[in-house]
């Protein structure tokens, strides 16, 4: 079952033109609008690679990743459901984190009739105080998401154009270490390079002591 945070992108994209849940090539498409479809995916992006792939081969395809960089959570008790507290969640989701899910997905971001669209929401977390959750939210369960706002859109037509998502203050030649340098924490300093390099945005020009150096690509 979608959540609320996923149907409400559906019609977002669908706008009073288009349609959601349209079934193409043995799939349902998220939305389509204008011959143009948007598949709206939360989680793994491996969950939805193969769609994507046979979607792409007739259709202009754009993946769309929802951001959260606000976020506030409603708890309810499992039993009486009666709301036991709302707060605004400390973490600040970065754009630059996407690449814990696109190092998995370099034969997508090649391809030309697929783009990258991430788009920045305020969202409602709801959780359940029922002791069926994971440990790291003390037991409570997740039961739903929420839209609250849209704040922003970055759209990405070709993998060169992911560059934009490595920090500005970069310097022009740079090393992981350089990206952990910026605030990225390790593995995903690692993950970056390695997405950008397979994908043609960066290449490899030669090694500053242990670690590899890049460039950005030219065109």
């Amino acid at each position: 079952m979608p959540s609320e945070l996923h149907m409400a992108l559906q019609r977002f994209y669908a706008g009073p033109d288009g349609a959601v849940e349209v079934e193409m090539d043995g799939y349902f498409a998220d939305a389509i609008r204008d011959g143009v479809i948007y598949e709206i995916q939360t989680g793994a992006f491996t969950a939805i690679r193969d769609k994507l792939h046979a979607l792409a081969d007739e259709h202009s395809v754009v993946l769309v990743h929802p951001i959260p960089r606000f976020k506030w959570i409603a708890t309810y008790d499992g039993e009486t459901g009666e709301e036991i507290s709302y707060r605004r969640s400390p973490k600040r989701w970065q754009p630059c984190e996407v690449f814990d899910e696109l190092v998995y997905a370099t034969r997508l971001l090649s391809r030309e009739s697929i783009s990258l669209e991430l788009i920045v929401i305020a969202e409602r977390e709801t959780r359940i105080d029922d002791g069926n959750g994971s440990w790291r939210r003390n037991g409570r369960s997740i039961a739903g998401h929420e839209l609250l706002a849209i704040l922003e859109r970055h759209r990405f037509e070709r993998p060169c154009d992911l560059v934009r998502l490595l920090p500005e203050d970069l310097p022009d030649q740079f090393t992981t270490r350089d990206l952990r340098e910026c605030g990225i924490r390790k593995r995903l300093a690692g993950k970056i390079a390695y997405t950008l390099r397979e994908v043609g945005a960066i290449e490899q020009i030669g090694t500053d002591g242990r670690a590899y150096l890049y460039r950005r690509a030219e065109g």
